[in-house]
């Protein structure tokens, strides 16, 4: 249906934003990277063909897609995959569509996969341990950041069990 991809078109604006803004733009955002996680450790092993970084010296940008997914995979926040998609689903609920976005679930498989995959992560996601990671590891002056993005994890969940009707998550 092509309103289904107005709607898909919208929620990739919305969460493409989001996450730009909290990677690219949140001054936190690399000093808390950096100390919740281990990517420079991971820099230093020898994982895949090329290096970890494209530049040695350069941020978040210049690292490549597998320290950046491990980095988060250790901490469990899991953060790569599913920053800025509730969000967007939010937005589109407050909006009134809600009820289209059940539609989409139910009847489109694309969308319903996409919505099953954030489930699958946020299952995987472990936000005591990732808080855990923070109190011992990041910088108290941090730890605000870290708080917003478990809040918004959580928030995340709460969308998505909405539009696809559950009560918890992989059901």
């Amino acid at each position: 249906k092509e309103s289904w991809r107005r709607i898909m078109d919208e929620l990739s604006v919305i969460s493409c934003d989001l996450y730009r803004g909290y990677v690219r733009e949140n001054k936190d955002f690399v000093p808390y990277f950096r100390s919740a996680t281990p990517e420079q450790e991971l820099g230093k092993l020898p994982l895949g063909s090329r290096p970890a970084k494209r530049r040695p010296t350069g941020g978040v940008e210049s690292l490549r897609a597998i320290p950046w997914i491990f980095a988060w995979t250790q901490n469990r926040l899991m953060l790569p995959a599913w920053l800025g998609a509730g969000t967007a689903l939010q937005k589109v609920v407050e909006d009134g569509k809600q009820s289209e976005l059940e539609a989409m679930c139910r009847d489109w498989p694309f969308f319903s996969t996409r919505l099953g995959m954030l489930e699958m992560v946020f299952a995987k996601a472990d936000l005591w341990l990732a808080e855990y990671y923070d109190q011992r590891l990041v910088d108290k002056a941090l730890w605000p950041l870290g708080k917003e993005l478990r809040n918004l994890q959580e928030e995340d969940i709460k969308v998505v069990l909405a539009i696809a009707n559950d009560s918890h998550l992989m059901a």
